[in-house]
């Protein structure tokens, strides 16, 4: 991802780590939830970013990496598969 330097309009490069959705427990059905963060708010390793719902559990999703939040992927009600992305964050 490129943007601008607020200093000097020149273009930086930002490092942006998607997170993915990981398996729960072989549950077929996963809905999200609940976002626990949201766009621009600051996330620490292994706080819960996502709340994800399945016919078998409900999982706490952590964020693998301390950062912003820069993008959620999905809406809380939509469907996700283990290995889709769900959410992007600079990492600090």
């Amino acid at each position: 991802m490129t943007t601008l330097d607020k200093r000097d309009n020149e273009p930086v490069s930002i490092e942006v780590r998607e997170v993915v959705m990981p398996e729960l427990q072989g549950a077929e059905e996963i809905t999200v939830g609940a976002w626990t963060k949201q766009r621009g708010e600051h996330v620490a390793e292994g706080e819960t970013l996502m709340e994800a719902h399945t016919d078998k559990v409900n999982a706490e999703i952590p964020s693998p990496v301390s950062g912003k939040v820069e993008e959620l992927l999905l809406q809380v009600g939509d469907p996700v598969t283990p290995g889709q992305p769900i959410a992007r964050i600079a990492p600090e």
